[in-house]
Parts: structure tokens; C-alpha cells; sequence
């Protein structure tokens, strides 16, 4: 198991989800900290996901034992 802290992991993440609207919901996650702000805006469950995993990224690759 890779250590906490090293390639890929951030020790915190801290992601901000407004709704404008709950149905369906509508809004823009904004992620702070990082070098130019952004704000993400989504329609639907499926748009909040999609943006999530954007902001996410997919996870790192697990290192394989020898």
C-alpha cells in the first residue's frame, strides 16, 4: 500500500459544491488551493458526478509487489 502523501494522494482535499437548484440539481463546485480558482458548473446527477470525477481525477495506479 503506497504511503499516504506520495504519488497521486493529497493528504487534504477540500472541495465546495453550491446548488442553485435541487431539482434536478444545478450548481458549480469550486476547488480552492489550487493555482488558477475554477469553477465547475453541472445539470443532473450524472453532471455532478462527471464533474466530481474530473476534479478527482482517477485514482493512482496500485504498485505491484515483486
Amino acid at each position: 500500500m503506497p504511503a499516504p502523501g506520495g504519488p497521486g494522494h493529497d493528504v487534504r482535499v477540500e472541495i465546495l459544491i453550491s446548488l442553485d437548484a435541487t431539482d434536478p440539481p444545478a450548481g458549480r463546485i469550486r476547488v480552492p488551493g489550487r493555482e488558477e480558482p475554477e469553477e465547475l458548473r453541472f445539470t443532473g446527477w450524472l453532471g455532478l458526478l462527471r464533474v466530481l470525477s474530473d476534479v478527482m481525477g482517477s485514482p493512482a495506479p496500485e504498485e505491484k509487489e515483486s
